[in-house]
């Protein structure tokens, strides 16, 4: 019996109902491959977008001459007017009461015993002595120099009460005891309140000694002949420190990144964490030998943050990198400056880095981090001949 019109339809109907069936599963399929293939995508790319390949190479991203590697740092910086930069003295000038400061530590630094035998001490005397103490006859913990000699200056030790007041009087080489009470809020509760004598030797007294010609020659002649060209030539140094130190902030702060080349970021973030890990290992191994345990059960916890928040943190620091060798390289590309190989010894010298440890600083840092160095020190000069320093 053959197919009727109406039968014919239905199953037309049936057949194409069919196909519309098999196309939706095959879209649905391809959508759920896709979403699925885009999930894969995201988790790795989350999981991974947060991790950083640490390094020790501090030469990475340089070429050897110590420019970023592929780089035109003028492409990636908005540049201050380094050429015109105007400074206040008083922003890089150091103080008399600095001045001072730092003659009273030399005068510190080289004291000699008086050698008036009859001399006796007072108050506001600096002197070396010795000194043992015990309670009851026994000696206590801690109430010792052990022979090693301590400098103090009379009435601002802060030791016991009456213990500095019976020190005045005595000479260099008398030896004597005294008596003292350690208060009753002592802090350790074994001494409180207890009586206690101490044994004392007088090693010295220290003489008098001002910062004049007769000090610079006996003790800084090397340097200087008289007191003034001492402190002129320590001002001269000193102001020329500031100087550069000021620059190199200006010069960074005052100056603008555009852009970073990422490939630089990256190889600098790998640096950061590279001196991160050297540090929790060394803090694990001294510890570790010490107390025979770990002090960090892993790197997170060294560092107290999460993946995220480490990356972060790496990028700032990178960034922060970044933009000084940017800003400096920048500047050198604008002033066409170059760099002869005595120019260079010369401001590898100025960074403590002569001919004698050349070859061994290469081998730890790379001529690339080397030469970057220098061109900083090149820059740096070549702005300061062009600034002006106004009162």
């Amino acid at each position: 019996m053959g197919n009727t019109p109406d039968k014919k339809a239905k199953k037309l109907k049936a057949e194409q109902a069919a196909k519309m069936q098999k196309s939706i599963v095959t879209i649905v399929a391809v959508v759920m491959g896709l979403i699925i293939a885009g999930l894969i995508a995201w988790i790795i790319i989350y999981s991974t977008s947060f991790s950083i390949k640490e390094t020790n190479d501090y030469s990475i991203g340089l070429s050897e001459d110590g420019t970023i590697e592929g780089v035109k740092a003028t492409d990636y910086v908005q540049l201050c007017d380094y050429k015109n930069i105007v400074v206040n003295s008083s922003d890089v000038s150091i103080s008399d009461e600095e001045v001072k400061t730092y003659t009273d530590s030399l005068l510190s630094q080289y004291m000699s015993f008086d050698t008036d035998e009859e001399r006796e001490i007072q108050m506001g005397d600096e002197i070396n002595i010795d000194y043992v103490g015990s309670i009851g006859g026994v000696e206590f913990q801690g109430g010792s120099t052990q022979g090693a000699g301590t400098n103090i200056i009379v009435g601002q030790a802060g030791y016991i009460d009456d213990f500095e007041e019976q020190l005045c009087g005595h000479k260099k080489g008398d030896i004597f005891s005294i008596d003292v009470t350690f208060p009753d809020d002592y802090g350790n509760a074994d001494y409180a309140g207890k009586d206690a004598t101490f044994a004392i030797t007088i090693n010295g007294i220290y003489a008098d000694q001002e910062f004049d010609d007769t000090f610079v020659q006996t003790y800084l002649s090397d340097q200087a002949r008289t007191a003034e060209a001492f402190i002129q030539q320590y001002r001269e140094k000193e102001n020329e420190s500031r100087l550069m130190e000021y620059l190199q902030n200006y010069l960074v702060d005052s100056s603008e990144i555009k852009s970073y080349p990422e490939s630089y970021i990256k190889g600098l973030m790998g640096l950061v964490k590279g001196s991160d890990i050297q540090q929790y290992e060394a803090y694990n191994k001294n510890y570790q030998e010490t107390y025979g345990t770990a002090m960090y059960a892993s790197f997170e916890e060294y560092k107290g943050t999460d993946k995220k928040e480490y990356y972060a943190s790496c990028r700032t620091q990178a960034e922060d990198l970044a933009k000084q060798m940017l800003v400096y390289q920048a500047i050198y590309e604008d002033a066409g400056l170059t760099m002869t190989e005595e120019d260079r010894t010369a401001a590898l010298a100025s960074y403590g880095i002569d001919s004698t440890y050349m070859t061994q600083m290469e081998e730890t840092y790379g001529k690339g981090f080397l030469n970057q160095s220098a061109i900083m020190f090149t820059v740096l000069n070549y702005v300061k001949e062009n600034v002006t320093i106004e009162d």
